[in-house]
């Protein structure tokens, strides 16, 4: 797996928090660990959307279901990835 270095600016009373509850001392994990929660959320939420539109797919099965789900997700990468690069 790579690493990907970036530049964040937070503000210090977020940072200095984050020091004195984290006794890791690594805030490279918690930044990843937020990260991946936050995805994970946002994944959650993206699924529970779809319930309402689930008519306007006219999916017939449950892979073909699913391989919608993906090409939302891998659309949603690309997104995301084409954002970082501001």
């Amino acid at each position: 797996m790579g690493i990907v270095k970036k530049t964040v600016s937070l503000p210090q009373s977020l940072y200095r928090e984050v020091e004195r509850i984290e006794s890791s001392k690594n805030f490279s994990k918690v930044v990843q660990r937020a990260l991946k929660e936050y995805l994970e959320k946002r994944k959650r939420e993206k699924i529970l959307s779809f319930a309402g539109s689930l008519r306007d797919w006219e999916v017939e099965d449950g892979r073909e279901f699913v391989e919608k789900l993906r090409e939302e997700e891998i659309e949603a990468e690309r997104e995301r990835e084409s954002s970082w690069d501001t």
